[in-house]
């Protein structure tokens, strides 16, 4: 089965395609256009698809993947998928956290998980060893916490992200870095302690645009893994395929 999954964020469109469970292409665009995507559809002989997105929905892209595909699914709270979801609220549940989390049980099922998701938020979710989603936390990502420095203050500039091995940031630039960066850190780190005492052989996973930046500076012992939420969407529309 050749499939394609759309993962639409809040800063970027991004794809996969898969044949059957193996990852053969990735790539993103800004955002995605119907053009591109019968290019992809076609050139690879793509026959199943999935739509993750965050966004207000893109009507004529569904409707076109409904016509062009044998099998379509858009990710929703109605979904059958792989695990449970005991989540509360299920119909706001981000659709990038369930997939990611998908992604992280079928890779080490009967194992816990917590699955950091690191992008414009971050989300830190716990799934248990029976593959029950039980929900997480939802907390600004470096590049949201240095822009609302900036946004929401008269004189604190914009500044780039970089790691400092210093502790103490010694002038303003330097320390609305540290801020930022090490205070993402910090929570992890604690995150990680805490979820570690509830829930013994948790596997820690690490996903989104920022964790190849993370996984150089945590101490913990972590699953890098950029492809997590893909890894989940193909798992999701092969289960229901």
């Amino acid at each position: 089965m050749k499939s394609i999954c759309l993962d639409i964020g809040n800063t970027r469109a991004k794809y996969a395609l898969f044949q059957d469970q193996k990852l053969i292409k990735t790539g993103h665009y800004p955002k995605f256009l119907i053009k591109d995507i019968r290019q992809l559809i076609r050139t690879h002989y793509i026959t199943h698809g999935i739509v993750s997105t965050t966004r207000h929905h893109n009507s004529p892209l569904r409707r076109f993947l409904k016509k062009e595909l044998s099998t379509f699914i858009e990710l929703s709270f109605k979904t059958r998928l792989p695990i449970t979801n005991a989540y509360a609220s299920p119909k706001t549940l981000g659709v990038d956290r369930l997939a990611a989390a998908v992604g992280a049980y079928t890779k080490k099922p009967g194992k816990a998980h917590l699955i950091i998701d690191a992008g414009s938020c971050m989300t830190l979710d716990v799934v248990d060893d029976k593959g029950c989603f039980l929900g997480g936390n939802i907390t600004p990502g470096m590049h949201m916490r240095i822009k609302a420095m900036n946004d929401h203050t008269d004189k604190l500039p914009l500044v780039p992200l970089l790691f400092h091995n210093e502790l103490l940031g010694q002038n303003t630039k330097m320390a609305l870095q540290n801020g930022a960066v090490r205070g993402t850190l910090f929570e992890i780190e604690a995150f990680i302690a805490c979820v570690r005492r509830e829930y013994s052989g948790i596997n820690i996973n690490l996903t989104g645009g920022d964790a190849d930046f993370l996984a150089k500076h945590l101490k913990s012992k972590i699953l890098a893994d950029s492809n997590l939420v893909f890894t989940g969407l193909n798992e999701i529309l092969q289960h229901n395929a």
